[in-house]
């Protein structure tokens, strides 16, 4: 599959889902802590249909319908539907449900929160920019289109895998640009099926001049805006994979995987006699002439990172001895300049003799430097607040969850809460009070230790765990960081910066203690945060 494809699936992947499963009397059997922030009900407060109807449908009469929306879904087979609920904090969610019928009468409720494309209007400025950023530098072809399948606008390696100007491009219709070989693989055909809000994914092969090219298309959910439905469509050009395909059904003796120009090292192995044939961009990738290469295993191992090898060295004896059908593993390898660079290596026995034993292995090193930093990057991001570099509530959690079993008792809790915010903002405008968010979290961070973990948990909120940390140390720690706080003041401001803080120390290191011990610490914090706020405002 392509790497890509994979990383798309990757993201998606990671989204936050609701899962319950409800047995025959209406029982839930199981529900994953996510039905529980989405909905701000416990466990004890919704543990069967009938007590989850009567929490996020309080309205008899909307609680009817919804019931008997419910039961002719699943008499007839409808396995999604979006519903409008009430959580205990008497907020409005839009809910996706999928159910899914299990054995012994067993049904599966899958449970996706899509507030957010409800408000997609009022966040549709900050997503452009984004959606702009990925967008240009994707090394996917991506297009946008209206839900008559006009082409609205398209980045450029779109134009690149179908060979089209953009003075041609726009406001065409895609089956005139993205020109199908089977009518099957016709956009339109599958228009209804993704105006439904759900994703389309599959192979297609497309007639560009006088060729033809494979794409791996991902069509995602509908977008809205006041225009309509939008479409988003990122394609990769697997022209290239494909051909190999075909070539590896007709091939037996050696893997053809490498065409004319493509940056694809390949690797012929001679078990017995431990010689390995290189070709010349398997060396280019990693800085090398051909020439400076030894026709050796020692090669490649003597490159390999040394907290990768054992990892190789398993995979590899793996396939040799049968156990896989392919040698698949991707590792860090020493370039020329002493960089260390991202490589997937595919390989595969091509011949055994009459024991059974692997004679010759061929293969290929593709670079995936790039798309490594770029899942880093990713993976930063997932973690961080994009306005101040600190975590986000989202890494605040799992390190919460992290101390659980730990021994980094005594653990405190700080909660911070930046006063005015609101009146900055109306009176100076949100750059200013972004300035002053910025200069809280600096101050906050800078009076910590490196093992402490400071997060940005909401629009003026910060938390911060401190391991290892008694109640007076913590003391210690809000005294250090409200001075930080006030050399700001020494600043021009037009307002003060001002900060209210509380903690709170949980001693507690038994693990039947655990996860409700840590809440309720952070609870108390967040309690006596709030005491000080307000109490310093009296």
């Amino acid at each position: 599959m392509n790497l890509k494809s994979e990383l798309r699936e990757d993201l998606i992947d990671k989204l936050s889902i609701g899962i319950i499963l409800v047995n025959q009397k209406g029982e839930f059997v199981f529900a994953n802590n996510v039905i529980q922030e989405m909905t701000g009900y416990t466990e004890k407060e919704v543990n069967s249909l009938t007590t989850w109807y009567e929490k996020v449908f309080p309205n008899p009469e909307k609680r009817k319908k919804v019931k008997k929306i419910f039961k002719s879904d699943i008499k007839n087979d409808i396995p999604d539907r979006t519903h409008k609920i009430i959580t205990a904090a008497g907020e409005h969610k839009y809910l996706n449900f999928r159910y899914s019928e299990l054995e012994a009468g067993m049904i599966l409720f899958e449970i996706i929160d899509i507030s957010h494309k409800i408000k997609q209007k009022q966040q549709l400025k900050k997503q452009k920019i984004i959606f702009e950023n990925l967008f240009t530098n994707s090394l996917a072809g991506i297009v946008l289109l209206d839900r008559d399948l006009n082409i609205l606008e398209a980045n450029k390696k779109f134009k690149e895998i179908f060979e089209v100007a953009e003075e041609k491009l726009i406001n065409k219709n895609i089956n005139q640009v993205a020109v199908p070989v089977s009518s099957s693989d016709r956009i339109k055909q599958k228009k209804k099926f993704f105006l439904q809000g759900r994703k389309l994914k599959e192979d297609a092969a497309y007639r560009v001049n006088d060729q033809i090219k494979y794409c791996n298309i991902h069509i995602f959910s509908a977008l809205d805006d006041e225009h309509g439905n939008l479409i988003y469509a990122a394609l990769n050009d697997i022209t290239e994979n494909k051909k190999r395909e075909f070539e590896l059904k007709e091939v037996k003796e050696r893997l053809e995987l490498a065409v004319e120009g493509a940056n694809i090292g390949i690797w012929d192995w001679k078990v017995e006699q431990e010689i390995v044939h290189y070709n010349h961009n398997w060396a280019q990738m990693l800085g090398y002439e051909l020439s400076e290469l030894d026709n050796c295993l020692d090669t490649w191992l003597d490159l390999v990172h040394p907290d990768d090898k054992s990892r190789v060295l398993r995979d590899i004896n793996n396939h040799l001895s049968g156990k896989t059908e392919k040698y698949f593993n991707e590792h860090r390898l020493k370039s020329k300049s002493g960089k260390w660079k991202w490589i997937r290596d595919i390989g595969k026995v091509t011949e055994r003799d009459e024991q059974g034993a692997a004679v010759r292995v061929v293969g290929v090193h593709i670079d995936i430097d790039r798309e490594k930093r770029t899942a880093k990057k990713i993976e930063y991001l997932s973690n961080h607040d994009e306005l101040t570099g600190l975590y986000n509530r989202r890494y605040f959690n799992e390190e919460l969850k992290k101390l659980h079993n730990s021994r980094k008792y005594p653990v405190s809790i700080i909660v911070g809460d930046l006063n005015s915010l609101k009146q900055i903002n109306d009176n100076y405008g949100h750059s200013m009070g972004d300035r002053y968010i910025k200069m809280a979290a600096e101050a906050v961070k800078n009076s910590l230790r490196v093992e402490d973990v400071v997060a940005r948990i909401g629009g003026d909120e910060f938390a911060v765990i401190l391991p290892e940390t008694d109640n007076q140390k913590a003391a210690a720690v809000t005294d250090r960081i409200l001075k930080s706080i006030k050399k700001h003041n020494s600043k021009q401001l037009p307002e003060p910066l001002s900060i209210a803080l509380g903690y709170a120390t949980t001693y507690c290191s038994n693990p039947d203690c655990g996860e409700k011990d840590i809440i309720n610490c952070y609870n108390q914090a967040d309690r006596n945060m709030y005491k000080q706020k307000f109490g310093s405002r009296g």
